[in-house]
């Protein structure tokens, strides 16, 4: 399935890496209430009570709490961050709060509480201390990664909890590989320095890579790429996952893959862990 372990099995060597991060593709459905995703004629609140039926499920698979699933809104667009407290989630109990900030930060004091993002092309690029015990979430579209929120993922760890740059560790998700194209250079791509190995013309058609430019500024942020590990899945044509790309009638048309994934990260309740063991 599509989760993963950010202990010692990604990188073969033994760490005291705690969080876990996961992908939901389509195992669930859509990973929000939009109405366009939904049957028509369904209210907003049977809308909501249906997600959160379907996240308590997703949350029993993969070993956290469905109810307390928290995403970033990212109205400021300079890398503000906010921390999920335990004071924060107990105010929150079905969490899909109201988040104005940029990147969301949870600590290991918090078990079992998602931070991460409903997604379908772009990618979550998600960090690790786990010296400190504490992670950061971001949801990176291309207009993001050119404001360079994946550097400032790593800034938030360093300034809100005095995270070292050795210590980091990166996940990024499975996002739309450079079969994603416009038929102009994008307008969103302001640096186009940093976007000069990330998008390519080809008969007129502008291909857009936005791995590359992630890998390019964690290097540049002198964040370790030997403890940075992507999925190289493509939401585009790989049918586990949602993808605006695909359904769009201006790209493949395809109806079955118009919905949100989720990507996110959480540290498992270790009480609950040896509990279930015991059984």
């Amino acid at each position: 399935m599509l989760f993963y372990d950010i202990i010692s099995a990604l990188f073969g060597v033994r760490y005291m890496r705690k969080a876990r991060v996961f992908e939901s593709g389509t195992m669930y459905g859509n990973m929000n209430t939009q109405a366009r995703f939904y049957p028509e004629g369904m209210s907003a609140e049977e809308r909501a009570k249906d997600f959160l039926e379907r996240r308590k499920q997703m949350g029993e698979y993969f070993g956290f709490d469905g109810a307390k699933m928290f995403m970033a809104d990212q109205v400021h667009k300079t890398g503000s961050y906010f921390e999920i407290t335990e004071d924060y989630v107990r105010e929150n109990p079905t969490g899909w709060s109201d988040i104005p900030e940029d990147i969301l930060i949870v600590t290991d004091k918090v078990p079992g509480v998602v931070i991460g993002h409903a997604v379908a092309d772009c990618p979550v690029v998600m960090m690790e201390d786990p010296v400190k015990g504490v992670s950061a979430v971001a949801h990176c579209s291309a207009e993001m990664i050119d404001k360079k929120l994946p550097m400032m993922l790593a800034d938030a760890l360093v300034e809100a909890c005095g995270s070292k740059d050795s210590d980091i560790i990166t996940y990024v998700s499975a996002c739309a590989g450079d079969n994603w194209t416009y038929d102009s250079f994008p307008k969103w791509a302001t640096d186009t320095k940093m976007w000069e190995d990330g998008i390519y013309e080809e008969d007129g058609i502008f291909h857009i890579d936005m791995r590359k430019v992630i890998r390019k500024q964690l290097e540049e942020r002198q964040i370790d790429l030997g403890k940075t590990l992507f999925n190289m899945d493509d939401t585009i044509t790989n049918k586990n996952y949602y993808s605006n790309c695909a359904s769009s009638p201006y790209g493949l048309n395809d109806s079955s893959k118009s919905g949100r994934h989720f990507a996110g990260m959480f540290y498992p309740d270790t009480k609950q862990l040896v509990k279930s063991r015991s059984k």
